[in-house]
């Protein structure tokens, strides 16, 4: 359950104190280099700086870092960064529902993309099936949180997270890392990297991954498999010190996977078509039962299915001038291929099945000017993004021999230009400012189709199944901007105050949206008025760092998604959401590493629809409290190096979907994780042990209220069980 408001709006304002009372603990005694911790590169502005020197709430993670962690995939990087929600709805990486600090949208249909931007190497990536990656030869992951629309643009009206990959070396190296685990997982990952001549270096990376499913099926085989294989290949160009070019080539494939499993209990609509769970042991609407209550078992007549394939090129280029001014070109194509589908009565019953398949072309071209003086820094620029996407999704009621599906297409085009500079007022005080102007253009065609003898039952006059096609082309734009001010007062410490203006283009209702109102098929573009605080403080001479920020979103026209039984329609409203998170590593002493992180959130979304009512409302994916916290200590052995870490995270209760229906609540829960990892003194070699999930607690992260006709049941999503790996490494 929520605070109270008072008590939420306390607790801010005690941390807000507790930051900008922080300049104080900065003057420390001596320790020993071994003992601090040490300086974090990030790109939060496209340019390299020191993490504490950025006025901008930022978690990163090193490549080791997530080792460590045992971070293997994008979806658990929530378990370890206080403020984000990654989520896979459905059971299965079809999808990734991205919430940071309560900007989320759940929406599922292919088209859509998130209030919070993803990145790879400085490509944006349009689709929420991409969200969900599993990792290989990272060099860091950055999660940027609050508005960054000026510098990073489009859609990151939330923030973003950014997976930067290691670039190709001057010198020759690589590993090899092959692991088994749970579930028979088999895991392999290698990297060569090295120089082809003067000026020409490569580099070459892959990923293999196959597991079984584990959720069992009394009535066929088990789901949630996986069958993962990745390459990457970059060439890096540099024949002088002016110009450089980064090439890269890659392939991401899931191959024919059995997916989709969640567990089924019983609910109900309520007068408002809200969902209430029914008693253990109650039927479906269609007569099905849980046998056992176990939710990793069940009884699937379909096993479910996931066929993606993405494939991606790009070209980074830089040239900088004999006066300093650097011109960058970020140039990209992609194609994606998905097929998905799902046994969505989750029983042996051969009752209804889900559809939904994408096919996207994705091009993107950047092209910035950056330069600095004594006193200022800069950057400015045009952006341009084109889609070409066709889309399906649909149920088969096989109960009623009826058909209900969306045929559509969306073409966009986006433009975009921007400017932002910094500049030093004096040595302690710098002010920053910045804007850019976004016009989106798309085209619409949609058609619903309805085939068998009950399509009585989900036509209805007005809505954009009885319509049947419907084409509409629009244009608009709007605008994003930040104003912010940092403080240093003492070289350890950074106070920053900031206010930006964020921006989502508009949209189409499309998928299944057969129920929502011709009237609303467009939605309008949603804005996000930020207000921030921020400290960044070193002390105890170095061996301690917290950073802390406090913040106040004003949404206008915020894109809410309501889904109900087999409706799912997006409309507008406002919003207001405040919170603030916290960040404290420690370097005790030689080789111990503490981290804490906490989050504290509320949201309210306004005018929901509930019935004849218009309610507030809790937005998805945004619990009140998060904490996590990390503990690694690594042993000198003399013969080599024995390295001991656990992390954990505890989130309070929240809610899946918009509507705060009874059965989308989710509980309060927590999950710890650790590895023991052993090196050779060259550290030639590397052997681990990782337990994630380590008390193999049954967690259940999203649920779909489809308590309506006709299926009567809650699908549940739930977190693996624990899952055990082996891992041997040899590096050269």
């Amino acid at each position: 359950m929520n605070p109270p408001r008072a008590t939420t709006s306390r607790t801010l304002t005690a941390a807000i104190g507790f930051a900008l009372a922080l300049p104080a603990l900065a003057q420390s005694p001596a320790a020993t280099d071994g003992n601090r911790l040490d300086e974090i590169t990030v790109t939060a502005t496209r340019r390299e700086q020191n993490l504490q020197s950025v006025g901008i709430a930022v978690s990163t993670f090193s490549g080791d870092d997530l080792r460590d962690l045992g971070v293997t995939s994008s979806n658990e990087l929530m378990n370890v960064t206080p403020g984000l929600r990654l989520q896979e709805g459905g059971g299965g990486p079809i999808i990734g529902l991205l919430s940071i600090r309560g900007v989320a949208q759940n929406d599922f249909a292919g088209h859509i993309e998130a209030p919070n931007a993803l990145y790879f190497d400085d490509v944006y990536q349009p689709g929420i099936s991409s969200s969900i990656q599993q990792f290989f030869d990272v060099d860091r992951v950055e999660v940027l949180k609050g508005p960054q629309g000026t510098l990073f643009g489009r859609n990151a009206t939330g923030g973003l997270i950014h997976i930067i990959t290691r670039r190709p070396t001057d010198e020759f190296e690589g590993h090899l890392s092959v692991g088994y685990g749970s579930h028979e997982q088999k895991r392999a990952t290698g990297v060569l990297s090295g120089p082809l001549g003067d000026g020409i270096s490569a580099r070459l990376s892959f990923l293999w991954n196959q597991a079984d499913g584990y959720i069992s099926n009394s009535a066929g085989e088990d789901l949630n498999e996986d069958d993962t294989s990745a390459v990457r290949l970059q060439l890096r160009l540099a024949p002088g010190d002016a110009f450089e070019a980064l090439l890269s080539a890659s392939t991401y494939r899931i191959d024919s996977i059995n997916t989709g499993g969640a567990y089924a209990t019983a609910g109900v609509a309520d007068e408002n078509g809200l969902g209430v769970a029914l008693p253990p042991g109650s039927p479906t609407m269609f007569g099905y039962v849980d046998a056992d209550g176990d939710p990793f078992t069940g009884a699937f007549d379909y096993p479910g299915f996931l066929d993606r394939q993405q494939d991606d090129i790009s070209a980074r280029l830089s040239y900088r001038f004999a006066n300093g001014i650097t011109l960058r070109s970020v140039t990209s194509f992609s194609q994606l291929d998905s097929v998905y589908g799902e046994d969505n009565d989750l029983s042996p019953v051969p009752f209804t099945v889900f559809r939904q398949n994408a096919e996207a072309d994705y091009f993107t071209q950047e092209l910035r000017l950056e330069g600095e003086s004594e006193e200022t820094r800069w950057t400015a620029g045009v952006f341009f993004l084109d889609i070409d996407g066709t889309y399906l999704q649909g149920f088969d009621i096989l109960a009623l021999g009826t058909t209900l599906q969306a045929d559509y297409s969306l073409d966009t085009r986006s433009w975009s230009a921007f400017v932002q500079a910094e500049h030093d007022l004096f040595d302690v005080l710098t002010v920053t400012g910045g804007v850019r102007y976004t016009r989106d253009e798309k085209d619409y065609d949609y058609t619903q189709h309805c085939t068998g003898g009950f399509c009585f039952l989900f036509v209805a006059p007005g809505t954009l199944a009885a319509a049947g096609h419907v084409t509409d082309s629009h244009s608009e734009g709007d605008w994003s901007a930040r104003l912010q001010l940092d403080w240093k007062p003492n070289p350890d410490t950074l106070l920053y105050a900031s206010v930006n203006r964020g921006y989502k283009a508009f949209n189409y209702n499309a998928g299944f949206a057969g129920l929502a109102p011709l009237a609303g098929v467009r939605f309008d573009g949603e804005t996000l008025l930020a207000f921030e605080v921020g400290s960044k403080v070193d002390f105890w001479d170095n061996r301690a760092r917290l950073n802390a920020a406090a913040f106040y979103y004003d949404y206008s026209d915020y894109q809410a998604f309501d889904q109900r039984g087999l409706n799912f329609t997006l409309f507008n409203a406002d919003a207001t959401v405040y919170g603030a998170d916290f960040e404290l590593s420690l370097r005790p002493g030689r080789g111990v590493t503490l981290q804490l992180g906490t989050a504290l959130l509320h949201t309210e979304v306004k005018d929901v629809p509930i019935g004849a009512s218009r309610l507030e409302r809790e937005a998805p994916q945004s619990p009140a409290a998060t904490v996590m916290a990390a503990v690694a200590k690594d042993f000198e052995l003399g013969f080599g190096t024995l390295s001991i870490s656990a992390n954990g995270a505890w989130t309070s209760s929240n809610y899946s979907q918009l509507t705060n229906a009874p059965v989308t609540k989710i509980r309060a829960d927590r999950v710890v994780n650790a590895r023991v990892g052993f090196t050779d003194p060259e550290r030639r070699w590397e052997l681990a042990l990782a337990v994630r999930n380590l008390f193999d607690r049954e967690r259940i992260i999203y649920a779909f209220d489809i308590t309506g006709p006709p299926l009567g049941l809650i699908e549940n999503t739930l977190a693996p069980p624990r899952w055990i790996t082996f891992e041997a490494r040899v590096n050269f």
